[in-house]
């Protein structure tokens, strides 16, 4: 079941998250697009060259790569190896499940503290010479960006596990006779 579906402030910001990863994922085939056209139709004298777009394509698989691991993480569709969990009980799943959250926070939390540490180290150290205004630093908030949202997606399905961990039908223990 994916989180934040239906309406309201989720929703919309789920709809930005997926129009922005579409944006970046589009301007990444553009860049390498035209770094190939330029490359092997318009370049016959080898007097013309884009070397930014290799730079920026390099930065946007960056992007992409993390902001669309949260948008994986937000429809449940990151790697998985179902064998264990088809093996136990639902309960069981949602313990797992439980277990598998708090690890991938933990290690969100480290990734980023370490990624404002370098953001911090970075800013402004210069990426190449194609692209004057971004620096390392910059590039280095993708990172935090992408996995502040993975957190918050995982928050949202670690309330939705725990909810339904504490519903009436997981109780094992049977009523007392009076």
């Amino acid at each position: 079941m994916e989180v934040a579906r239906g309406k309201g402030i989720l929703h919309i910001v789920s709809t930005l998250v997926d129009i922005i990863g579409g944006i970046g994922l589009t301007l990444m085939v553009l860049c390498v697009l035209f770094q190939v056209f330029v490359r092997y139709f318009v370049n016959l004298l080898g007097t013309v060259s884009f070397a930014w777009t290799e730079e920026m394509a390099r930065f946007l698989l960056i992007f992409i790569t993390f902001w669309g691991g949260a948008i994986a993480l937000r429809k449940r569709e990151h790697i998985t190896i179902p064998f264990l969990l088809e093996r136990v009980s639902p309960r069981t799943r949602l313990w797992l499940h439980l277990l598998f959250i708090l690890a991938m926070g933990l290690f969100l939390v480290i990734v980023i503290a370490g990624s404002i540490t370098m953001m911090r180290v970075t800013w402004n150290t210069p990426v190449g010479s194609g692209i004057r205004w971004l620096t390392v630093g910059r590039v280095y908030i993708f990172v935090p960006l992408g996995c502040g949202l993975m957190a918050l997606y995982l928050g949202l399905w670690a309330i939705e596990v725990i909810t339904q961990l504490k519903k009436p039908e997981w109780n094992t223990q049977k009523p007392k006779e009076k």
